[in-house]
């Protein structure tokens, strides 16, 4: 019987360290983190802040006090579909047409200008896109309920919170205010930060008030 040389025996056990050590070595591969569940899923969302965590509700359900969570609101009552309450029609927004207070904003590509001041009529300025015009603005709402965008002219608005789309309840034409004939009924949520759109538009520059009806 033929046996292995010494230098194949040594070469064998060779291997088998080089083996044994990239198994020791070897380390697992890590995890990603998972992110915690939502609580207030799946009919709504949290807002975590320094103030402390809340849910941020969607319409027909309700956080109850002291928990985080979205419960069925007994209370609501579902609108119709495209039915919205236009309040006076414009005619409280058609004052600051005349009297003010008045502010003006222009719109960046670097970030998105304020326009929640309570009650103001607001100049936007909007920065030209392929041909056209569209702008960006925040608005903090301060309430809890229904919204009422007037505008100058009738042009595309959209709305978001952060990366939500906020759906539109109705629009309407009122002759009751020439200098702003348009209006967009929106259900908005107290201390949130939305994202108001407008355009694109073949117009550089538009007039806005926003009021609230509790």
């Amino acid at each position: 019987m033929r046996f292995p040389s010494r230098l194949s025996l040594l070469a064998v056990c060779g291997l088998l360290l080089v083996a044994c050590g990239d198994s020791e070595s070897s380390e697992p591969t890590p995890q990603e983190p998972q992110q915690p569940a939502d609580p207030c899923a799946p009919h709504g969302h949290i807002h975590r802040e320094a103030e402390g965590d809340w849910c941020h509700c969607d319409r027909g359900y309700l956080a109850p006090e002291g928990q985080l969570a979205c419960v069925v609101d007994p209370t609501y009552v579902p609108p119709k579909e495209g039915e919205f309450d236009f309040q006076d029609e414009g005619a409280h927004a058609c004052w600051h047409v005349d009297n003010g207070p008045y502010a003006t904003v222009t719109a960046s590509e670097a970030r998105s200008p304020r326009v929640d001041a309570f009650h103001t009529l607001y100049t936007l300025n909007l920065r030209p896109v392929d041909g056209g015009y569209t702008g960006s603005f925040q608005f903090k709402a301060f309430g809890t309920g229904d919204f009422i965008v007037y505008l100058s002219e009738h042009v595309p608005l959209t709305v978001s919170e952060g990366t939500l789309p906020v759906k539109i309840l109705a629009e309407k034409h009122t002759s009751v205010c020439a200098g702003l004939p348009h209006m967009v009924g929106l259900e908005l949520t107290e201390g949130v930060v939305y994202t108001f759109t407008l355009g694109p538009t073949s117009l550089a520059q538009l007039r806005m008030v926003t009021e609230y009806f509790p």
